[in-house]
Protein backbone atom coordinates (compact mmCIF):
# COMPACT_ATOMS: atom_id res chain seq x y z
CA UNK A 1 0.00 0.00 0.00
CA UNK A 2 2.98 2.27 0.37
CA UNK A 3 4.18 1.59 -2.93
CA UNK A 4 0.69 2.98 -4.70
CA UNK A 5 0.68 6.08 -2.30
CA UNK A 6 4.84 6.97 -2.74
CA UNK A 7 3.88 6.71 -6.43
CA UNK A 8 0.70 8.89 -6.23
CA UNK A 9 3.04 11.68 -4.50
CA UNK A 10 5.82 11.48 -7.31
CA UNK A 11 3.04 11.49 -10.03
CA UNK A 12 1.68 14.62 -8.32
CA UNK A 13 4.93 16.05 -8.92
CA UNK A 14 4.92 15.85 -12.71
CA UNK A 15 2.98 18.24 -15.21
CA UNK A 16 -0.43 18.18 -15.20
CA UNK A 17 -1.00 16.63 -19.02
CA UNK A 18 1.56 13.76 -18.13
CA UNK A 19 0.28 12.49 -15.03
CA UNK A 20 -2.58 10.57 -16.32
CA UNK A 21 -0.25 8.64 -18.51
CA UNK A 22 2.08 7.88 -15.77
CA UNK A 23 -0.70 6.40 -13.72
CA UNK A 24 -2.01 4.30 -16.32
CA UNK A 25 1.73 2.65 -16.63
CA UNK A 26 2.17 2.75 -12.79
CA UNK A 27 -0.37 1.17 -12.81
CA UNK A 28 -0.15 -2.26 -14.81
CA UNK A 29 3.57 -2.01 -13.25
CA UNK A 30 2.02 -2.08 -9.41
CA UNK A 31 -0.54 -4.98 -11.16
CA UNK A 32 2.29 -6.90 -12.38
CA UNK A 33 3.76 -6.62 -9.04
CA UNK A 34 0.56 -7.78 -7.12
CA UNK A 35 0.20 -10.79 -8.97
CA UNK A 36 3.91 -11.78 -8.91
CA UNK A 37 3.88 -14.86 -6.46
CA UNK A 38 7.58 -14.45 -6.33
CA UNK A 39 7.00 -11.88 -3.35
CA UNK A 40 4.68 -13.82 -1.28
CA UNK A 41 6.41 -16.43 1.72
CA UNK A 42 5.07 -19.93 2.56
CA UNK A 43 2.99 -18.30 5.19
CA UNK A 44 1.12 -16.09 3.07
CA UNK A 45 0.40 -18.12 0.44
CA UNK A 46 -1.07 -20.77 2.63
CA UNK A 47 -2.83 -17.77 4.18
CA UNK A 48 -4.09 -17.12 0.42
CA UNK A 49 -4.43 -20.79 -0.48
CA UNK A 50 -7.03 -20.62 2.60
CA UNK A 51 -9.00 -17.15 2.21
CA UNK A 52 -9.67 -19.05 -1.53
CA UNK A 53 -11.34 -22.24 -0.29
CA UNK A 54 -13.47 -20.51 2.74
CA UNK A 55 -14.50 -17.87 -0.49
CA UNK A 56 -14.81 -21.24 -2.84
CA UNK A 57 -17.27 -22.74 0.55
CA UNK A 58 -19.22 -19.67 0.64
CA UNK A 59 -20.04 -19.69 -2.79
CA UNK A 60 -20.97 -23.06 -3.47
CA UNK A 61 -23.27 -23.10 0.19
CA UNK A 62 -24.69 -20.23 -0.87
CA UNK A 63 -23.66 -17.91 2.60
CA UNK A 64 -21.56 -14.50 2.59
CA UNK A 65 -19.66 -12.91 5.34
CA UNK A 66 -21.83 -10.04 7.57
CA UNK A 67 -20.42 -7.95 10.23
CA UNK A 68 -21.62 -8.30 13.73
CA UNK A 69 -22.38 -4.32 15.14
CA UNK A 70 -20.59 -5.24 18.85
CA UNK A 71 -16.85 -5.57 18.46
CA UNK A 72 -15.20 -6.82 15.68
CA UNK A 73 -17.01 -10.23 14.41
CA UNK A 74 -17.61 -11.03 11.19
CA UNK A 75 -20.38 -13.88 11.05
CA UNK A 76 -21.00 -16.02 8.38
CA UNK A 77 -24.65 -16.48 7.62
CA UNK A 78 -26.80 -17.54 4.59
CA UNK A 79 -27.47 -14.91 1.92
CA UNK A 80 -31.32 -16.13 2.14
CA UNK A 81 -31.12 -15.28 5.88
CA UNK A 82 -29.52 -12.12 5.49
CA UNK A 83 -32.15 -11.00 2.82
CA UNK A 84 -35.49 -11.98 5.42
CA UNK A 85 -33.84 -10.20 7.69
CA UNK A 86 -33.25 -6.59 5.92
CA UNK A 87 -36.59 -7.51 3.78
CA UNK A 88 -38.24 -8.02 7.79
CA UNK A 89 -36.31 -4.70 8.94
CA UNK A 90 -37.99 -2.93 5.98
CA UNK A 91 -41.83 -4.41 6.20
CA UNK A 92 -41.47 -3.38 10.04
CA UNK A 93 -40.72 -0.21 9.99
CA UNK A 94 -43.30 0.94 6.96
CA UNK A 95 -40.44 1.73 4.79
CA UNK A 96 -41.94 1.91 1.10
CA UNK A 97 -40.07 2.02 -1.80
CA UNK A 98 -39.83 5.27 -4.24
CA UNK A 99 -41.43 5.02 -7.59
CA UNK A 100 -39.27 7.42 -9.28
CA UNK A 101 -35.69 8.27 -8.34
CA UNK A 102 -35.10 11.73 -7.06
CA UNK A 103 -31.36 11.88 -7.53
CA UNK A 104 -30.86 13.96 -10.65
CA UNK A 105 -33.97 16.17 -9.67
CA UNK A 106 -32.59 16.84 -6.35
CA UNK A 107 -28.77 17.77 -7.90
CA UNK A 108 -30.16 20.49 -10.27
CA UNK A 109 -31.87 21.88 -7.11
CA UNK A 110 -28.77 21.42 -4.94
CA UNK A 111 -26.76 22.74 -7.93
CA UNK A 112 -29.32 25.75 -8.66
CA UNK A 113 -28.82 27.31 -4.94
CA UNK A 114 -25.73 26.96 -4.52
CA UNK A 115 -25.48 28.91 -7.79
CA UNK A 116 -27.95 31.77 -6.07
CA UNK A 117 -25.31 31.95 -3.40
CA UNK A 118 -22.22 33.07 -5.25
CA UNK A 119 -21.40 35.11 -2.14
CA UNK A 120 -21.20 32.34 0.02
CA UNK A 121 -19.41 30.08 -2.46
CA UNK A 122 -17.14 30.65 -5.78
CA UNK A 123 -16.95 28.62 -9.05
CA UNK A 124 -14.51 26.54 -7.79
CA UNK A 125 -16.49 25.42 -4.53
CA UNK A 126 -19.50 24.93 -6.34
CA UNK A 127 -18.02 22.57 -8.61
CA UNK A 128 -16.60 20.72 -5.08
CA UNK A 129 -19.84 20.43 -3.07
CA UNK A 130 -21.56 19.01 -6.39
CA UNK A 131 -21.48 15.03 -6.40
CA UNK A 132 -20.12 13.77 -9.71
CA UNK A 133 -22.00 10.59 -9.67
CA UNK A 134 -24.55 10.68 -7.04
CA UNK A 135 -26.66 7.89 -6.16
CA UNK A 136 -28.77 6.49 -3.71
CA UNK A 137 -27.72 6.21 -0.08
CA UNK A 138 -26.74 2.19 0.17
CA UNK A 139 -28.15 0.37 3.15
CA UNK A 140 -25.51 -2.19 4.97
CA UNK A 141 -26.99 -4.09 7.92
CA UNK A 142 -24.85 -5.48 10.84
CA UNK A 143 -26.34 -8.47 13.09
CA UNK A 144 -26.89 -7.86 16.76
CA UNK A 145 -25.65 -11.41 18.00
CA UNK A 146 -26.15 -10.37 21.55
CA UNK A 147 -30.16 -10.57 21.25
CA UNK A 148 -32.70 -12.77 20.84
CA UNK A 149 -33.39 -13.97 17.36
CA UNK A 150 -30.32 -11.90 15.87
CA UNK A 151 -31.86 -8.07 14.45
CA UNK A 152 -29.98 -6.18 12.18
CA UNK A 153 -28.55 -2.61 12.86
CA UNK A 154 -29.18 -0.80 9.62
CA UNK A 155 -26.24 1.12 8.28
CA UNK A 156 -26.77 4.08 5.70
CA UNK A 157 -23.73 5.34 4.00
CA UNK A 158 -24.64 8.75 2.30
CA UNK A 159 -21.53 9.79 0.89
CA UNK A 160 -23.05 9.44 -2.52
CA UNK A 161 -25.60 11.35 -2.06
CA UNK A 162 -26.28 14.67 -3.77
CA UNK A 163 -25.74 16.83 -0.54
CA UNK A 164 -23.45 14.72 1.94
CA UNK A 165 -20.28 17.32 0.76
CA UNK A 166 -22.56 20.36 1.06
CA UNK A 167 -23.84 18.82 4.51
CA UNK A 168 -20.43 18.55 5.82
CA UNK A 169 -18.99 21.58 4.21
CA UNK A 170 -21.63 23.96 6.04
CA UNK A 171 -21.36 21.92 9.62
Amino acid sequence: MNLIIETERAIKLLDNKSQNAFRILASRKLKQIYNSNSNINATQKRQLHIVNKLKKKLLTGNAMLAQADKGRTTVIIYKEQYTNKIHNFLTENNIQPLHKNPINKDRKHIQEILQQNNLIFNNRQVKYLLQKNPTPPTLNAQLKLHKPNIPIRPVVNNKNVPTYKTAKKTE
